[in-house]
């Protein structure tokens, strides 16, 4: 973390709401940290524990990002703070980290201040584990707060959600997206490059700024260009895996789940598609089969970092994609409404 405490632009109005329950003593206990990749929900946790425990907030609530503890935050190292997250190799978060952490939090702090933890994403619990942070939960010991990230909130149980408080991070509008960026880039980038890279990021203006620094952008491109080629069989799945290879697995995993939901949104709104060939793509695809594949999509995302054979789960998606094609070929024209 070498961001400063605060809030992101687009954060400001939740972060406002969030602060004014601290206040006022209605700050939930557990706190859901719901929106899609990129948007800043990591950052925005950040945020949380830091402004828990800075000796000197600043008007806003925010930490001063200054004093030790903002520093022992920022570095991931202050005694109350606590991290789960997938290990490598590993396809969730254990029971076993769960049950330790529950432990670490019943501990009354040296200084008799907050304890946070943060799990990201906590989507990747497993069924003991979520019946385990269930528990935590509805049995708070005091002065703790659980932060819990996920970009899939649908994807977590009706009981989970319900006993925590929802913070949703939606992503900014694109002319604040794109003002951003662009001040984040220090005006070095064309502004059709920024607009380009936020396209492809679907609109997550941290993931579009990461892409402009890591040159995943043109990659990202050729991903979209697969997709399309397959869908106008200019191309073979088997090829389009060999090319996005057993290291590009999780990358790509990652981002078909966003292009999918982007395509779904196209549908209704077909200038949210940027490329015409994907909003006349978007357009074919009845909603109901798009739905069906974007749910096989989630369940590889979950099972593809802790995979042997990241190539079968590869073929899988593709084969599958051209399968969702086929069957929107042979669907009744009345079903793409």
């Amino acid at each position: 973390m070498t961001r400063p405490p605060k809030p992101f632009p687009w954060q400001r109005e939740v972060w406002a709401q969030l602060v004014a329950a601290q206040r006022e003593d209605r700050l939930g206990h557990a706190l859901l940290l719901a929106g899609p990749a990129g948007s800043g929900k990591k950052h925005f946790a950040y945020c949380v524990a830091s402004a828990l425990w800075c000796r000197q907030p600043d008007a806003d609530g925010a930490g001063c990002g200054g004093c030790p503890d903002c520093r022992q935050v920022q570095s991931e190292a202050h005694s109350g703070y606590f991290l789960l997250r997938v290990e490598e190799d590993k396809r969730d978060i254990s029971i076993e980290a769960v049950r330790e952490l529950s432990e670490k939090l019943t501990f009354t702090a040296h200084d008799g201040r907050a304890k946070v933890a943060v799990i990201d994403p906590v989507d990747a619990l497993n069924v003991n584990g979520v019946n385990a942070l269930l528990k935590t939960i509805e049995e708070p010991s005091p002065g703790s707060h659980l932060l819990l990230i996920t970009e899939r909130p649908q994807a977590l149980t009706a009981t989970l959600r319900s006993r925590c408080q929802r913070i949703r991070l939606a992503a900014p509008p694109p002319d604040l997206a794109l003002t951003w960026l662009g001040t984040e880039t220090g005006g070095s980038v064309p502004a059709d490059h920024l607009a380009l890279a936020l396209e492809v990021a679907f609109g997550a203006p941290l993931r579009a700024a990461e892409l402009l620094a890591d040159k995943g952008l043109e990659l990202r491109l050729g991903w979209q260009r697969a997709m399309l080629d397959l869908a106008a069989s200019k191309a073979e799945p088997l090829a389009v895996a060999d090319a996005i290879g057993k290291d590009g697995a999780i990358d790509w995993v990652q981002w078909l789940f966003g292009w999918l939901t982007m395509l779904m949104r196209a549908r209704v709104a077909p200038s949210t598609a940027g490329d015409p060939a994907v909003a006349v793509l978007a357009a074919r695809l009845p909603a109901e089969l798009l739905d069906r594949y974007i749910a096989e999509v989630q369940t590889a995302l979950y099972g593809v970092r802790g995979a042997a054979d990241k190539r079968l789960i590869l073929d899988g998606l593709l084969i599958g994609w051209l399968g969702l094609l086929a069957r929107a070929g042979r669907a009744p024209q009345n079903a793409a409404a």
